[in-house]
């Protein structure tokens, strides 16, 4: 299907964007060389999306899939803000057709033959390797966030393989030209674009494009075709990672009274020197893994796949109950080096998105987050041709996010050992997410401009001491305080309560009780809750 009618303002193209697309059509057509103006290679969900975005921007746009759909792929929680971000690319870019995936009402209603899961919040369960899971009356060893009031506006699991089939399918309607099975193998940047060169289907093919965005996923298409070498990562140790995909998964026994049901979120199972996670999906289908620094893995011994999971659950007692059924669905992934930064995100002609440019660890979900901001940041460089100014303001706000996120990462992975330590770490991150997402819902977006609030004059520089400290394992008694003090100002949740005994429901007397930290009256914050269905 070619490019349906544009809108008047994206009429308002200029001749050489309107050459292109038909000389895209006819080269297209003849066999010779296939030409875009923005080719996208990598077609999982940030691909597709930002493929979409570039057609509605008016630009011809031609997208890679080296494999086929549907097809397995990790990562898959979203959370309040992504989803936020999900709805403002909807908005902006004309794409109403994917507002029903911002919340999991609407997802039911309007698409329940692709799968997703039901997400409340954040559930976390500290075990002793070796010993049942157990806790007292103070829930020492256990930490639930929540996300969302109620069913209708939570947020989702993706299960990928279905969700973005989908949204290449809309991609498609919207005029991109799709190419599966397609490995490309070279990269030729000249003043007047870059010309790709690979096979599809084992038959030689070349495509000329004036931009190429990378969408490839970690150390994918770019970083090993232009040789681009690794990136740091501060604080973050070497992990590896086990994953896969399960049928006939128990349950984790419930809690009375607790802000939702447990297995309703992210459920994240910790121990010391790693994580497990546990997400369910409503087609019976569970995802769970276990990411571990490189020493617990090499111990369990992770890369034997099947084997590595069962001495995991050895380990595990209450887990091993959970999964006595269980079976998996396809093989275990082994991920030998899990988290990963290039050394390089843009250059004249190219720009990755985050998911490209480097991953932490799946450790708090935010991961679709990240790449939802690259998209919408992409988006102001593709209506024209992206300055070199504003390609280097891109890779090092990227950087810089990727940098924050390897901090916190860091200390959590740090402080898995003492959960009272790991929990406080955890509230730095929810504090600026659920302040994030506030402001951004007033339409004050400028109160917090960068993602976990790294560029804050205040909290930036502030988190990423306690982060340090916390890797040092220095002045351990002097940071619980410390962290209370520097939340404190951005905590619009309720946070760092000890009444609370670590469970937090969502509460809408903590936004109101928080109105001058949010620059905004008590009527306003009603309007918005309402206008969001949060109240």
């Amino acid at each position: 299907m070619w490019p349906p009618t544009l809108s008047p303002r994206l009429a308002k193209r200029n001749a050489h964007s309107l050459w292109s697309r038909c000389g895209f059509l006819l080269t297209w057509l003849d066999g010779v060389e296939h030409r875009a103006d923005i080719a996208i290679v990598g077609g999982g969900f940030g691909g597709a999306l930002m493929a979409m975005v570039a057609r509605r921007l008016g630009r011809s746009v031609v997208l890679f899939e080296r494999g086929t759909h549907p097809r397995f792929v990790i990562g898959e929680s979203s959370t309040p803000l992504a989803n936020l971000f999900l709805q403002q690319i909807a908005e902006e870019h004309d794409l109403p057709q994917l507002l029903p995936f911002r919340r999991w009402g609407e997802w039911q209603r309007e698409h329940p033959e692709i799968g997703c899961g039901l997400k409340r919040g954040f559930s976390f369960f500290h075990h002793a390797l070796g010993q049942a899971f157990s806790d007292d009356e103070r829930r020492r060893n256990q930490l639930l966030v929540a996300a969302s009031p109620r069913d209708e506006v939570a947020d989702t699991h993706w299960f990928r393989s279905d969700f973005d089939h989908h949204l290449v399918n809309e991609a498609q309607r919207l005029g991109v030209a799709y190419f599966d099975q397609t490995e490309l193998t070279s990269f030729d940047e000249r003043p007047d674009g870059v010309t790709l060169a690979g096979q599809r289907l084992g038959e030689p093919a070349r495509f000329h494009a004036e931009f190429v965005v990378d969408a490839s996923g970690q150390r994918g298409w770019l970083y090993s075709v232009l040789g681009l070498g690794d990136g740091e990562l501060p604080l973050m140790p070497a992990t590896s990672g086990l994953f896969a995909h399960f049928k006939n998964v128990g349950a984790w026994p419930s809690a009375t009274g607790a802000p939702y049901p447990v297995e309703d979120a992210a459920v994240h199972h910790v121990f010391d020197g790693g994580w497990v996670w546990v997400l369910k999906f409503n087609n019976g289908i569970t995802s769970a893994g276990v990411a571990a620094t490189r020493e617990r893995a090499d111990e369990l011994g992770l890369a034997e796949g099947a084997p590595g999971w069962q001495r995991l659950l050895a380990e595990l007692p209450s887990l091993a109950e959970q999964f006595a059924a269980a079976e998996p669905v396809g093989e275990f992934v082994f991920a030998p080096e899990l988290s990963f930064c290039s050394g390089q995100i843009t250059g004249a002609r190219w720009a990755m998105l985050p998911s490209a440019a480097g991953f932490v660890d799946p450790l708090l979900s935010n991961g679709f987050t990240l790449t939802l901001l690259g998209i919408q940041r992409l988006a102001k460089l593709l209506g024209g041709e992206p300055s070199a100014a504003a390609l280097a303001d891109y890779e090092l706000q990227t950087i810089a996010e990727l940098e924050q996120v390897s901090r916190l990462i860091g200390a959590l992975y740090a402080s898995m050992d003492d959960f009272e330590l790991f929990t406080a770490i955890t509230q730095i991150n929810f504090a600026a997410v659920s302040y994030s997402e506030t402001v951004h819902r007033l339409a004050k977006p400028e109160l917090a401009d960068s993602f976990l609030l790294c560029d804050h004059l205040e909290f930036g520089p502030a988190s990423r001491e306690i982060f340090e400290s916390a890797v040092r394992l220095s002045c351990r008694d002097e940071l619980l305080p410390r962290i209370r003090e520097i939340i404190e100002p951005f905590n619009v949740a309720g946070l760092a309560d000890p009444a609370k005994r670590n469970w937090y429901p969502v509460v809408a007397d903590d936004l109101f009780a928080a109105s001058a930290k949010l620059g905004s009256s008590a009527d306003e914050i009603r309007e918005m809750l309402l206008r969001e269905q949060l109240l």
